[in-house]
């Protein structure tokens, strides 16, 4: 929902943010919070706040309100100034949980009566080096940083904070800077994080920034496999890039090398892709229209899809019609057994072809489609030839051989093997 809404979406052009938003009321607790996870019988100050930030943008007036409510009973009153620790159970105070807090209270109502004594918080728990922590007094995180960031600029753009952030910002921009020049985050989490820290403190168009953001595109394939982590990888990266390219279209001048960001992959990602991924590479290897022409046609005539399947097949049939089976073959004359190996291996054939059709459009389109492996069985035959007389067991093997090499093409052009064979 986070991502949805960033980009743009509404509940009337993505009908999922209504369900989602449903399912999340669902899990609100009767104190108006919610768990971090399912199961857990007291809510999270966190997740209580991300889930108030985006049902605000629907229509959940009730759910918000409650969310409001705790969030404000949560509230701890700290040496200097006000903070939330994680949950009410928890005593220590947190800078991760007081930033998402009091960003959402501040979305909702800037005027919210608490909010600058946690501003005052914030300021007294900056790291001498400039940072944020989590917990005041350890060490700095690029995460925790960007989380009090975000909120003090927030605060200062509706008022309720002034110039007295200055200088903490001025410092968290020196820390900021030393941080990816000495040791420059590798993690896409650490990645997406520090490309968002970059825009709020407005150093997108570091050099050092721009190399973030390319070494982050450069990890598309991980962030859009399906084993990713949908939250800590995929939304926040997607998240993060949206906001760097977003403030870099805000200023008045962006440096040439930034151009990069409008450049389409030569290959599509994954659930872009028109036709089997082996394709898309091919449409990828060359721009020229010559070669755009000759993989239309190879995709139109499912070329390599095919082939796949009859080197599959033929493969298979090496393993199957062993010496074995066609020195057995081989053996039969006109007699009881040759015919009936005849009848055997070729009632197996119609039965197959019979399947084929059910499948297929008509008999003689599956017959059609069964020339190539009729082909291949012949070849294999011819290369590997054992003497033998023509029938009944030079049949016999061909069509033994053929029944195996089709139904191994079929079945690997059907399911698509060729695409699951290549990683994306």
């Amino acid at each position: 929902m986070q991502l949805a809404l960033a980009a743009g979406e509404t509940m009337r052009t993505d009908p999922a943010i209504g369900h989602f938003a449903g399912w999340i009321m669902e899990c609100q607790l009767e104190d108006g919070s919610l768990p971090a996870n399912l199961g857990v019988a007291y809510g999270e100050v966190g997740t209580t706040a991300r889930a108030l930030r985006v049902l605000r943008q629907v229509e959940a007036a009730d759910a918000t309100r409650r969310m409001r409510n705790f969030l404000i009973g949560t509230s701890v009153e700290a040496a200097h100034g006000r903070a939330w620790s994680y949950a009410r159970e928890e005593p220590t105070l947190v800078t991760g949980a007081t930033s998402l807090a009091a960003l959402a209270l501040l979305e909702i109502d800037p005027h919210e009566a608490l909010l600058p004594e946690v501003v005052t918080f914030l300021l007294d728990a900056q790291e001498p080096c400039g940072g944020w922590s989590e917990v005041p007094g350890h060490e700095a995180t690029i995460h925790n940083t960007f989380n009090v960031v975000r909120f003090l600029q927030a605060a200062r753009e509706t008022g309720t904070a002034g110039s007295e952030i200055d200088d903490a910002l001025a410092r968290a921009r020196a820390w900021f800077r030393r941080k990816i020049q000495r040791r420059p985050p590798r993690i896409v989490l650490d990645l997406a994080y520090a490309l968002r820290l970059a825009a709020q403190l407005e150093l997108t168009q570091s050099r050092e920034v721009e190399r973030l953001a390319m070494r982050l595109c450069r990890d598309r394939g991980r962030l859009l496999s399906p084993s990713s982590d949908l939250y800590a990888e995929t939304e926040i990266a997607a998240i993060a890039l949206l906001e760097c390219s977003r403030h870099l279209d805000s200023l008045a001048a962006v440096l040439p090398c930034w151009q990069w960001r409008w450049s389409l992959p030569s290959v599509p990602p994954p659930f872009l892709c028109r036709t089997a991924y082996l394709y898309e590479l091919l449409y990828g290897l060359f721009h020229a229209r010559w070669w755009i022409r000759t993989v239309d046609y190879l995709v139109a005539a499912s070329v390599i899809d095919r082939a796949t399947g009859l080197l599959l097949g033929t493969i298979a049939a090496l393993g199957f019609v062993d010496d074995f089976v066609t020195g057995a073959l081989a053996s039969t004359g006109m007699d009881a057994r040759g015919i009936a190996s005849i009848i055997l291996v070729g009632g197996v054939i119609v039965l197959w072809l019979a399947v084929k059709c059910c499948a297929s459009s008509s008999l003689l389109y599956a017959f059609r489609t069964s020339l190539w492996s009729l082909l291949a069985a012949c070849l294999l035959t011819w290369l590997i030839y054992t003497p033998t007389d023509l029938a009944p067991g030079m049949l016999t093997i061909v069509g033994l051989r053929w029944l195996v090499i089709d139904v191994i093409a079929h079945t690997a052009g059907s399911s698509g093997l060729l695409n699951r064979l290549i990683p994306r």
